[in-house]
């Protein structure tokens, strides 16, 4: 294809995606910005191309330029946070990966990919400095620590819920480092904020964040706070630990952040001190740490996920929530409790639901756990149209028709096949622990990571199935 016709066609073709890209000769002149990097920069394109990168961007040297040390090194920069000003004045907050553009091993362009968190960033600094204000007022103005559930917030029929709070409490009154761990959906936060709400430490801040919700190249600096001048733009502000004060952190899906990020997060939690990110100076912290996985912890060190040596540290105490199809006493309170619940909310009373749906829920695996429960009955509650009784038809599709999948009613292909099909899994896994125990003899913690599950999880299975250590 000539050349003519492929600078339209790379044109359209950069212009139509969401990222903003901008490419440079090995001079840093600017060669080619796409229409995205211009709404993100608010620039006119023509009066960036033909530039070098010094003269649109302040404080851009051949030193802390990308750009130019990519022409050095040859080699690309992955997903690096840059916050920096245009010659307008135009704050900006960009994750970017940059690469060399090479012929015959020579570098003769760099193009940079951008991705504009600007008002992300500015989300996360509104919050943490609302955070902070709440802080300074102290608890006794503050009404308030952040949480919303305490160990009566808690609904459960089960003997294992009833042992797990149990559990819960005592770790809550000794004040170390406690890691949950349980399925999506089955309520560690809950748990983790009726910890909170029960210990020494329940009129201080209650801080969390979710681990993988967050860009990596944002975590280090909302956890540990940024030194003004660390980067361009970049202000004194506190990060999470310090903002947590005397309360609580809560560390969600702690194995979905990166392995450099738990090296510095040990050596914060170890030496109680942490250091802003472009910082010297190291600060005291007090809050006490609490962390969750969505997996056996186990697991997470065996597939590289989790550090071994933070998950000794953090591990103190842990607490594992077994998933709802575990726990079937448990179903028929929590669909008392939600039915209760969404009637306050939509203004209607006296709803009930029918038995043949609620054999089926009380058969259900639910791989959502709970917060799948209290969905599908906000959903039906919606459906009902001001009739009384939640039937099979006021459920989401994608359930109804699983439950009518097979023929006949829903009732029916549990009877079907379900059952059967529970008791084989059952067996299966009674076998399978039977013979991981007797292979170690007996010995539970050599059995469980045998077979890649916490010691916890391996003791609560053999209670339910029944068997005794040999």
């Amino acid at each position: 294809m000539p050349v003519d016709i492929m600078v339209p066609v790379f044109r359209q073709l950069f212009d139509s995606i969401e990222e903003g890209v901008i490419v440079t000769d090995r001079d840093g002149k600017i060669i080619f910005y796409n229409s995205e990097m211009a709404k993100l920069e608010e620039l006119a394109i023509e009066d960036v191309v033909g530039m070098y990168l010094t003269d649109v961007y302040d404080a851009v040297t051949l030193e802390n330029s990308e750009h130019l040390s990519v022409v050095l090194t040859g080699k690309p920069v992955f997903e690096k946070h840059k916050t920096y000003f245009t010659n307008q004045g135009k704050e900006v907050n960009i994750i970017a990966s940059t690469f060399p553009v090479l012929e015959n091993d020579e570098v003769i362009a760099v193009y940079s990919v951008c991705k504009n968190i600007t008002k992300y960033k500015e989300l996360l600094t509104k919050t943490m400095q609302l955070q902070d204000q709440i802080g300074l007022e102290g608890p006794d103005q503050r009404g308030n620590n952040g949480t919303r559930y305490t160990f009566e917030s808690m609904v459960f029929a089960s003997s294992t819920m009833q042992s797990l709070i149990a559990s819960a409490k005592k770790a809550a009154v000794a004040d170390g480092f406690i890691l949950v761990f349980g399925d999506t959906g089955t309520g560690k936060e809950l748990l983790v904020q009726a910890i909170h709400n029960y210990s020494a430490r329940k009129k201080e801040p209650f801080v969390a964040i979710n681990c993988a919700a967050i860009p990596e190249t944002l975590l280090e600096s909302i956890l540990f706070g940024t030194h003004k001048g660390a980067f361009t733009g970049a202000v004194e502000s506190k990060g999470l630990f310090q903002q947590a004060g005397n309360g609580t952190l809560f560390l969600d899906e702690l194995n979905s952040m990166s392995i450099a990020l738990q090296a510095k997060l040990l050596r914060v939690v170890q030496e109680k001190t942490v250091r802003r990110v472009g910082g010297t100076v190291e600060i005291p912290i007090h809050c006490r740490v609490i962390s969750s996985t969505n997996v056996d912890p186990w697991e997470a060190v065996n597939l590289g996920s989790l550090r071994k040596d933070l998950f000794y540290r953090l591990a103190v105490m842990t607490l594992f929530i077994p998933p709802l199809k575990d726990r079937k006493e448990d179903v028929e309170a929590l669909i008392d409790y939600f039915l209760n619940r969404y009637q306050k909310i939509y203004g209607s009373g006296g709803v009930l639901m029918d038995e043949e749906l609620k054999n089926v829920f009380l058969r259900y695996l639910w791989p959502g756990n709970v917060r799948e429960l209290e969905h599908i009955l906000e959903s039906a509650m919606n459906m009902l149209d001001g009739r009384k009784v939640i039937t099979v038809d006021h459920l989401p599709h994608y359930l109804r028709a699983k439950f009518l999948s097979q023929a006949g009613s829903s009732t029916e292909f549990y009877k079907k096949g379900a059952s059967t099909l529970a008791d084989a899994l059952r067996e299966v896994e009674k076998q399978v622990l039977a013979e991981a125990l007797k292979n170690h003899n007996g010995n539970i913690t050599k059995a469980a990571n045998s077979i890649g599950i916490a010691r916890q999880n391996l003791q609560y299975r053999m209670k339910k199935l029944g068997l005794h250590n040999l």
